[in-house]
């Protein structure tokens, strides 16, 4: 049972399913293991990793194989804005995994697999192949390809029709819903995420579409089966056990504080319209007019797929750096444009606080102050006069 990875010889992927294989003893086990979320954002979300062991080898074997592995380097954020971020599969000793978890506070579970030594030597032998520096790297796509997502494509990939993923279809729940859920401890990266992620993100999951979560993956693990067209049939999780509790303290589900700030904002601007002044009003129509152009460059210019269709684009529009409209003695045709702005983002914030069968796209509540107070600095009311 000797490592591939770092072996200067080509090894081929996925692995030939009739090659000779290492024997484990009835000792092995093979588990799924899920983490809990931490307090930054990198692991917000939790993370989950395959566990093999065999202690009863020569010597004994606890091995940890972790989708969830990036480095930084030369162009790392460049990569990351474009969408072309790289994660890689690496291996670790379960020991130097769970001490991560250990000194962040995080928790981690065990789900072990209900697999005969033939099968962990399969699923070993597909992860080793995977592991080596040939086939280790693959493109990070943050809702559909992920630490989470790969344990589900591996376990297809080696017992095939073997398996059956019965994956109930949410229908009723959207990615932004679970995202949203994960983010009440870290306000300002919630209003973020949500500014920039598009219509995409609020379609129905789907059938295993919750996946992409770690603790979601662990609940569908548990309607998976092996064998079930067999004498040998029976549920792919044969026992769970808690290894390590978790020290940190769940956040509420809540919106925060970028709520209060946008109402903040909208009161002043209304102020300064009262005493007939624009400072704050043209303050904000720069910074929102930035946030428009970071929106479009995510959607047009890169290649995530979960930023396009951004309606968020409505309220917050490039065309505001312009300042159309703003000063009196501005051409007809600015503060027309100007005007045609400030309906759009009155009515963008109208949008936010309807149904969302009727809005399509799920806004974020700061959406309904803000997008007023976009409209305010525009005063579309007023006629602009030849």
């Amino acid at each position: 049972m000797g490592s591939l990875v770092g072996s200067g010889q080509s090894v081929p992927f996925p692995p030939d399913p009739d090659a000779v294989l290492p024997e484990f003893s009835d000792a092995a086990k093979a588990s799924v293991l899920t983490c809990s979320p931490g307090n930054e954002l990198y692991s917000a979300f939790g993370h989950t990793a395959f566990r093999i062991t065999d202690l009863a080898a020569d010597p004994p074997l606890d091995r940890v194989f972790n989708y969830g592995t990036f480095h930084f380097g030369q162009g790392f954020y460049p990569r990351f804005i474009k969408g072309e971020l790289i994660y890689s599969l690496s291996t670790s000793t379960f020991g130097g995994f769970l001490e991560e978890y250990i000194r962040s506070g995080r928790g981690v579970r065990e789900q072990q697999l209900a697999l005969s030594p033939e099968d962990i030597a399969r699923l070993n032998a597909h992860l080793m192949a995977n592991a080596h520096p040939d086939h280790r790297d693959y493109r990070y796509l943050f809702l559909y390809d992920n630490c989470a997502t790969r344990v589900i494509t591996v376990l297809e990939d080696v017992f095939g029709p073997r398996l059956t993923v019965d994956c109930e279809d949410r229908i009723d729940s959207t990615y932004r819903d679970l995202l949203r859920a994960k983010l009440g401890g870290i306000p300002l990266t919630r209003f973020g995420i949500d500014l920039v992620l598009g219509l995409p993100v609020d379609e129905p999951l789907g059938k295993c579409g919750d996946a992409f979560l770690p603790d979601h993956l662990a609940e569908e693990l548990e309607g998976m089966v092996l064998d079930q067209s067999s004498m040998q049939e029976r549920p792919l999780v044969q026992t769970q056990r808690e290894l390590l509790p978790s020290m940190l303290r769940t956040s509420p589900d809540e919106a925060g504080w970028p709520v209060t700030a946008a109402w903040a904002a909208l009161a002043l601007c209304i102020l300064e319209w009262m005493l007939g002044r624009r400072a704050i009003r043209r303050l904000l129509l720069w910074l929102t007019g930035t946030v428009g152009l970071l929106l479009a460059f995510l959607w047009l210019a890169t290649d995530h797929l979960d930023t396009r269709y951004n309606l968020n684009l409505l309220w917050a529009m490039p065309l505001q750096l312009l300042g159309p409209g703003l000063a009196e003695n501005s051409p007809v045709w600015k503060r027309r444009l100007g005007r045609a702005l400030g309906w759009l983002a009155a009515g963008t914030a109208v949008l936010s606080a309807a149904p969302e069968s009727v809005s399509i796209q799920a806004f974020h509540p700061a959406v309904l102050p803000l997008g007023l107070a976009v409209a305010l600095c525009f005063e579309p009311w007023r006629k602009p006069q030849s």
